[in-house]
């Protein structure tokens, strides 16, 4: 989870950093909707977790993490996305809000 200080450090304002610890808190408890800007500038709609039980693949089977895990950038923020069914990630200047707790 990024702390405060380094994602304002990474140039974010500082309501925009609350809102991502907020996020990230929220996932950590239950799906959340959110938005970020994609790399062709389109806007994605995501629905999140990083609750454990709710990673459900897209053939249904809950996700079962394969070898070791990779350390996440520091200008990162990593979900499982509950609409495709796997790990995702979007750089944090990207990102646009939470839509929905």
């Amino acid at each position: 989870m990024k702390t405060k200080d380094q994602l304002i450090k990474l140039g974010l304002e500082e309501f925009k950093a609350d809102e991502i610890m907020l996020l990230q808190s929220k996932m950590r408890e239950q799906a959340v909707r959110f938005m970020f800007k994609k790399k062709d500038g389109t806007v994605r709609d995501a629905f999140g977790t990083l609750v454990r039980e709710r990673m459900k693949q897209a053939d249904g089977t809950l996700w079962e993490p394969k070898g070791e895990s990779k350390p996440e950038p520091d200008n990162v923020i990593r979900y499982f996305d509950l609409d495709k069914g796997m790990w995702r990630c979007f750089t944090v200047t990207d990102f646009l809000g939470i839509a929905a707790l």
